[in-house]
């Protein structure tokens, strides 16, 4: 696969600067890092992502119940417990919207993100400019073996809505997605489902699953 420069987006109609979310594909111990640029279209302008039905899936996903870690270790004075609590709530938020059992919390770690090594990692990690966070997935054919989640520390951080900072909740809940299988989404008239591929600072509605999010999670996990 090759590995396209991330570039930082600016939509005119919003006037804001949004940086991409990026999903990293690993093979054979060997780490491929895919970030693609956004086509331009019509962002709808009020959220339609209750009615929006689009999603798309990796090829790929887990077959077993993931069992992931949290590094709580951070430079942003967030506790502990806080940090766990907001990132497990992410991801019981895909648990929700399936019968299946996906995600297990096993506790925290020392551990961080990026390296193969037996163990489904979220931590904060230092990654190049214009990618707020990155998810790294190991698989062989259609199975993924091993998921990690760096949160970028190029960037600020936060578990409230503040401005300046990344909400961790609105990452994770994206990044998450990829866990499940599903794929970025690139269009901007997928630009309120969660899984669209480019937030920014203080966004909190990517939080909830759309339409199409919980169609793709359906379409790995059924009902």
């Amino acid at each position: 696969m090759e590995k396209y420069k991330a570039l930082p987006l600016v939509f005119v109609v919003l006037f804001s600067l949004f940086a991409v979310l990026s999903c990293a594909l690993a093979v054979d111990n060997s780490v491929h890092e895919a970030v693609f640029t956004v086509r331009v279209a019509t962002i709808p302008p009020s959220d339609d992502s209750m009615t929006n039905p689009h999603y798309q899936l990796l090829g790929f996903h887990w077959y077993a119940i993931i069992n992931y870690y949290i590094n709580p270790s951070n430079s942003y004075s967030l506790r502990t417990s806080s940090v766990v609590s907001t990132i497990t709530t992410s991801a019981n938020t895909w648990d929700a919207q399936t019968s299946a059992q996906v995600f297990i919390y096993k506790g925290t770690t020392t551990k961080t993100a990026g390296k193969r090594d037996g163990y489904n990692v979220v931590s904060w990690g230092r990654y190049q400019s214009g990618v707020i966070a990155v998810t790294y997935i190991w698989y062989s054919g259609n199975r993924i073996i091993e998921t990690d989640c760096r949160m970028n520390t190029y960037y600020r951080w936060s578990l409230s809505v503040q401005g300046g900072r990344m909400d961790v909740q609105n990452i994770m809940t994206h990044e998450f997605g990829h866990w499940c299988g599903l794929a970025d989404l690139y269009s901007d008239a997928d630009y309120w489902l969660t899984m669209y591929g480019y937030s920014n600072y203080a966004i909190t509605y990517q939080r909830s699953l759309g339409l199409g999010d919980i169609n793709g999670l359906r379409a790995v996990y059924g009902l």
